[in-house]
């Protein structure tokens, strides 16, 4: 079954055991979390679409680990003045395994 779920505001095309990546979700690594807002599914013939979402659907993740990002660099400049400065930034994601998906 593949499921399209959305979290944080992003959206992801799951299968089972599939590992994503996403912005941090609250939790330890090795708990487990549940994404409720499943926009659709898919399984064979068979296509069930939410509008928005669909009701008692819902996917069940493990938390992997927790990590950052790779770090963006980010710079200004102000010409005849011979300013420059330059920031990182780095997000905080969570790695998710999909353990289960109902709907």
């Amino acid at each position: 079954m593949i499921a399209i779920v959305e979290i944080k505001g992003k959206q992801y095309r799951v299968e089972k055991g599939q590992t994503i990546r996403t912005l941090q979700v609250a939790g330890d690594a090795g708990g487990s979390v549940n994404a409720d807002r499943v926009l659709a599914t898919y399984e064979g013939d068979k296509i069930s679409v939410g509008q928005p979402a669909l009701d008692k659907a819902s996917v069940t993740f493990e938390i992997v680990r927790h990590a950052k990002s790779p770090k963006i660099y980010v710079g200004t400049y102000q010409s005849k003045k011979r300013q420059y400065s330059k920031n990182g930034y780095r997000d905080k994601i969570s790695y998710l395994r999909v353990t289960d998906i109902k709907g």
